[in-house]
């Protein structure tokens, strides 16, 4: 589908161009032949791959009961804002509830009669022993809560280490320069994680501009805009390149992370082995906390058995177990009157109710609809024949067939499912497209995406149908000559295949030229 709006664009395009191009016609001599001449212009090229989408909530939940029942309480319209946990629709639950009591009630005579047992020795020190025992119990909980309390806090303090040794001391380092009064600026702070290299070089557009290539921890590639800083890369690193000196080819810079020769680089590496050191010796000293804490609890609870052996260890082991059966129950209990239940399990908004009060409500039928309406992407499918044109971070025109096809929003390529889905028998990629959060997007509305895949700005260009292709190489056919016209046939290099029938051209041909832009025959 991409490929068939993509060449009735073109076809539209080409038909406006015919209609609306100056053109001189000419009788070749002694030919029979009509020539249109056109003119090497510039031109702003663009080249875009057409994707039809659909916008996507990043929570998007048909959610049904976990139980069948009927319906008792719908706490919740179309539109309400829901947070994680909160109850959507409840069941009668008076079955469950009733079973829950009667649970409660017989955990309660087991524990009554487990105590009555254990009491059956009334010395004060079984209290004393018991009471022991709980102090151990507390002492141990704390110990690990404080051990678990330490790993997070530890792990931050490594995590902000390592982020300052990573930045310690960025900047651009000259490697290769034509004009020193031409400059490089780093700015930003590196979000990554990994340690390397990014390797900065200039190339020529061959128009009179430049662009930059950055290879090593990321590989990117955009053209200069002198005196504004510029993405490095997506981790939070951008690069000025100065108003001031003349660019070449030869000019190239590294960015080292981290910068082991900057002043503050010994600093932030103490800093960081420091840290974990810190915590190598924290941990160890809970982890013996803790290690001492289960020590003190098991003598405590020795201590215990040893003053309750006037009762029957066979006799505690059945009552405990009977105990454990009624906790059991009442842990039963408390699931199946959870069942009863509806839970919003994330935050989002209502978008759809489908149960009353009294109706049936069978398990695994969907009854709400839960969106997070201020978080939403597009999803669209893009064929084969384009997949390899689209990259992370391109620019997208949309538009949305709901608010007007007059109306334009922006977009960005966010990712690119690497399997593929085959949809009529065409095969295609999903991609994901990050867009505005406007208040006029909702949910489900198609989207006509124009994914922006390259671009040149005052280009050289001619029509596509002026090219010639030979065994060897491409030609356009130039005139020469005021008076007589003839035709030269001149080897061109193209680039940009662009939107409208135009091609860029970045060799063999000059500004004003006149070609031959079609040829038939009389």
């Amino acid at each position: 589908m991409g490929n068939f709006f993509r060449s009735k664009k073109f076809i539209i395009a080409a038909v406006a161009v015919l209609i609306t191009a100056v053109v001189v016609v000419i009788r070749a001599r002694g030919g029979g032949e009509e020539l249109v001449i056109g003119k090497v212009e510039r031109r702003d090229l663009k080249q875009t791959v057409l994707a039809t989408g659909q916008v996507v909530s990043a929570v998007d939940l048909d959610l049904s009961m976990p139980s069948s029942g009927i319906v008792s309480q719908v706490n919740i319209k179309v539109g309400d804002k829901v947070r994680k946990g909160q109850v959507l629709v409840t069941l009668d639950q008076k079955d469950e509830s009733a079973s829950l009591t009667q649970a409660r009630a017989g955990r309660a005579s087991a524990q009554a009669s487990y105590d009555k047992l254990v009491a059956g020795n009334s010395d004060p020190d079984i209290k004393v022993a018991r009471a022991a025992v709980d102090a151990a119990e507390t002492a141990l909980d704390n110990a690990q809560a404080a051990y678990e309390a330490a790993v997070s806090e530890q792990r931050v303090l490594i995590d902000n280490a390592y982020k300052s040794l990573l930045n310690s001391g960025l900047a651009a380092i000259r490697e290769g320069i034509f004009d020193s009064s031409f400059t490089a600026t780093l700015s930003g702070t590196y979000t990554g994680i990994d340690e390397g290299e990014y390797k900065i070089t200039l190339l020529s557009t061959g128009q009179g501009t430049f662009y930059y290539n950055v290879s090593g921890l990321e590989i990117d590639s955009r053209l200069i805009t002198r005196g504004v800083a510029l993405p490095l890369g997506a981790k939070g690193l951008y690069i000025t390149f100065s108003t001031a000196g003349s660019m070449s080819a030869v000019d190239t810079w590294r960015v080292p992370i981290p910068n082991s020769q900057s002043s503050t680089y010994l600093d932030d590496l103490n800093g960081y082995l420091a840290a974990r050191e810190n915590q190598t010796e924290t941990l160890t000293g809970l982890r013996n906390a803790i290690n001492a804490a289960q020590s003190s609890l098991a003598q405590a609870e020795a201590s215990l058995n040893l003053k309750l052996a006037g009762a029957r260890q066979e006799d505690l082991a059945v009552a405990y177990a009977q105990v454990l059966s009624a906790h059991a129950q009442v842990q039963a209990a408390e699931a199946a009157l959870e069942k009863t239940v509806l839970r919003a399990p994330a935050d989002g908004t209502v978008t759809g109710v489908d149960v009353k009060v009294g109706e049936l409500s069978e398990t695994l039928s969907p009854v709400v609809v839960l969106q997070d309406v201020n978080n939403l992407h597009l999803e669209a499918n893009v064929s084969e024949a384009n997949i390899q044109d689209v990259v992370v971070g391109q620019n997208v025109e949309v538009t949305y067939d709901a608010l007007g096809l007059e109306k334009k929003y922006a977009a960005r390529v966010e990712f690119i499912d690497p399997a593929s889905t085959v949809v009529s028998g065409i095969v295609n990629y999903k991609a994901t497209f990050a867009l505005d959060q406007l208040s006029e997007i909702k949910p489900g509305m198609t989207a006509n995406l124009g994914i922006v895949t390259g671009e040149r700005v005052g280009a050289l260009a001619i029509p596509l149908r002026a090219v010639v292709v030979k065994n060897d190489g491409k030609y356009a056919q130039v005139i020469v000559g005021a008076k007589k016209k003839n035709i030269r046939e001149q080897k061109i290099e193209l680039g940009l295949e662009a939107d409208g029938g135009y091609v860029e051209v970045t060799s063999g041909l000059e500004e004003g030229q006149e070609i031959v832009t079609l040829a038939s025959r009389k």
